[in-house]
């Protein structure tokens, strides 16, 4: 407590008695001052300035001020000054400078080819606290992309005061969008030039349970800008699909042999949909994903002859090539920028400025059918199913000179969320029990079993179906997966036959059979609809009277039908669970929650059978 009285008096500033951390506030690793400055010329460059002065108070403070700044071919390092303080003595303990500065690269798990790195700086001290000022001024060559303001940058710091100025010429304009920001804003004209200034105070403290949604952030987009020898305006989303149109205009041409053996492909296709089919095979089967992110580059795609001559590109240069290889077919389609990513935020609609990280093609198909739409850089979608990566967001589509926001499939419907199982359980005398199983999934859930085979080895993929079997303690001994597709639905088969022990709990009278169905999981309903339907014929070790036979049990209401049945036929028991469910996007995250608890209800009870032995009955 005395350090933080101490920090603010430091600072000049009164610590008022409502500030005091109770022992249900956060605690508070450092303070944080901030003042930035966007000057944007008439030549679209820009040039930050950044000052920050920190207040450490202990070692968990220290990764507050650990210091990155990034460069590559469009953004330089002016100048990085650093200096560390003892708030008490005033005396400095060490100075930085850009030269001081670690460099290093940073590496993408994607890309081979890219300019990107940074230098950086890691404050260290066994002494606290530490005031650290950071002085940084960097330029880019371009607009093209402002950085977005976000006042609080670390858990367990408490933001005293944050600035952003941005001056801008007024020809060239500026759109931005503030959430959930509580400060003032001002705004100035100068010499035909904009000058907007954000201010925020005393921010709460946050801490990593803070939903993302209700961060501090103010976003920024230029109007006119530029990017090397394109420019353009962003009034608009065709503003910038126009711009991009642009970048790529010129870059499609083939070879004339390669566009014959192209023809000679698909010349005995009875559809469209089939020359896009077989097309799309021979670029996942020729060409490999490599990403390249060099200057203009990272938006400007490899020439098409170049990924035919070197068999590879990144997803811009995959999707133009594929686009070409259309082309040379007669078929055309657009290119498309999306925001990818299985857990990617969707973009901001209403704020038309670069979102976007990669690349997809969307093929335009007679009046009345969906697009096909075509990941690029799979080597194992089919055409039409883009998957968790860029599924269900909005896209822009660049359509000639121009272009349009709409939105990807979300696969939602039934067909594309199916599962089906049918196993066969023998049950012996010791209550062991040996399992054979028959797993088919359509659509979404068979993407996951893509992966599975894809990206694990043999034992892997054995642990991984043990690990997931909705009967605890299985040990499968063998099993086949298979994946394919019919059009562009995923669909996926797994056989395995596997051992359980200790299946059923016995008693002299009782044979008692655990809960066996596998539980819905809110995973299972992210695409908000399932078809699922379990069966399981268990034989029992002899001929037993059931005690507690569920009979019929179901639930139905407006898009659910859940139902449940069990019967007993000499010594098999047949159990059959049904379940569709196609839930409204209003259906809140509690009332989803409680739905999966009443359908796991169902099946959650034990089931008794009385023994027919003779040692039960000399009892």
């Amino acid at each position: 407590m005395l350090i933080l009285v101490a920090a603010y008096l430091f600072l000049g500033l009164q610590a008022p008695v409502d500030t005091i951390p109770t022992k249900e506030d956060p605690t508070i690793y450092s303070l944080l001052t901030e003042d930035q400055r966007i000057e944007i010329s008439e030549s679209y460059e820009v040039t930050y300035k950044i000052e920050r002065k920190f207040t450490i108070f202990s070692p968990d403070g220290l990764g507050h001020a650990f210091t990155s700044v990034f460069y590559n071919k469009l953004n330089d390092i002016e100048n990085v000054e650093i200096e560390i303080t003892d708030p008490l003595s005033g005396k400095t303990i060490e100075k930085a400078k850009t030269k001081d500065m670690t460099d290093a690269a940073i590496y993408s798990t994607s890309s081979i080819f890219d300019d990107n790195r940074h230098k950086y700086f890691e404050v260290k001290s066994s002494k606290f606290p530490i005031q650290v000022t950071i002085n940084i001024e960097t330029k880019s060559s371009t607009n093209f992309h402002l950085r977005d303001w976000i006042p609080v940058h670390r858990y367990n710091q408490k933001v005293l005061k944050s600035t952003l100025t941005v001056v801008y010429p007024e020809q060239i304009g500026l759109r931005y969008k503030a959430v959930n920001l509580l400060g003032e804003r001002s705004e100035k004209a100068i010499d035909n030039k904009i000058e907007i200034t954000w201010v925020e105070k005393d921010l709460p403290v946050q801490t990593p349970d803070l939903k993302k949604e209700d961060d501090h952030k103010l976003l920024l987009a230029p109007i006119g800008f530029g990017m090397g020898d394109y420019v353009g305006k962003m009034e608009d989303w065709s503003g910038l699909a126009a711009w991009q149109f642009k970048l790529n205009e010129e870059r499609k041409a083939l070879p004339e042999d390669f566009q014959a053996k192209l023809l000679s492909m698909v010349s005995t296709a009875s559809s469209e949909y089939e020359k896009i089919q077989i097309l799309y095979d021979y670029l996942q089967k020729n060409y490999r994903y490599v990403s390249i992110q060099l200057g203009i580059g990272g938006w400007q795609t490899m020439l098409a002859s170049d990924v035919v001559k070197y068999a590879y590109g990144d997803c811009k240069g995959l999707t133009n090539l594929m686009q070409a290889m259309l082309k040379a077919v007669g078929i055309s389609s657009n290119y498309t920028l999306v925001q990818a990513g299985k857990d990617a935020d969707d973009i901001e609609i209403d704020l038309p400025s670069n979102q976007f990280n990669h690349v997809i093609l969307q093929v335009p198909m007679k009046e009345g059918q969906s697009p096909v739409w075509l990941e690029c850089t799979s080597n194992s979608l089919p055409a039409g199913f883009l998957g968790d990566f860029t599924k269900n967001r909005h896209v822009l589509v660049i359509d000639g000179e121009g272009g349009y926001l709409t939105k990807t499939p979300s696969y939602n419907s039934l067909d594309w969320n199916t599962i089906h199982s049918k196993n066969e359980v023998k049950i012996d005398n010791n209550g062991d029990a040996s399992i054979g199983t028959r797993l088919k999934v359509d659509g979404n859930f068979a993407e996951d079993m893509l992966m599975v085979k894809q990206h694990l080895d043999t034992r892997e993929q054995r642990d991984y179906f043990n690990r997931n079997s909705p009967v605890a303690g299985l040990i499968i001994q063998q099993y086949e997966l298979s994946v394919d597709h019919k059009d562009s639905l995923l669909l996926a088969e797994v056989s395995y036959n596997g051992f359980i022990q200790k299946f059923v709990q016995n008693t002299a009278k009782r044979m008692i059979l655990k809960p066996f169905l596998g539980k819905v999981t809110d995973e299972m309903l992210v695409n908000n609809s399932l078809s699922q339907i379990d069966e399981y014929v268990i034989e029992l070790p002899e001929v037993m009277e059931a005690e507690n036979l569920p009979g019929n049990l179901s639930i139905e209401e407006e898009g659910i039908a859940v139902t449940l049945s069990a019967s007993l036929d000499g010594k098999y028991l047949h159990v059959k669970r049904e379940m569709k469910l196609s839930i409204g996007e209003e259906m809140t995250d509690e009332s989803k929650s409680e739905l999966i608890k009443r359908i796991n209800t169902l099946g959650a009870s034990n089931f008794y059978f009385i023994k027919n032995t003779a040692a039960s009955r000399n009892e």
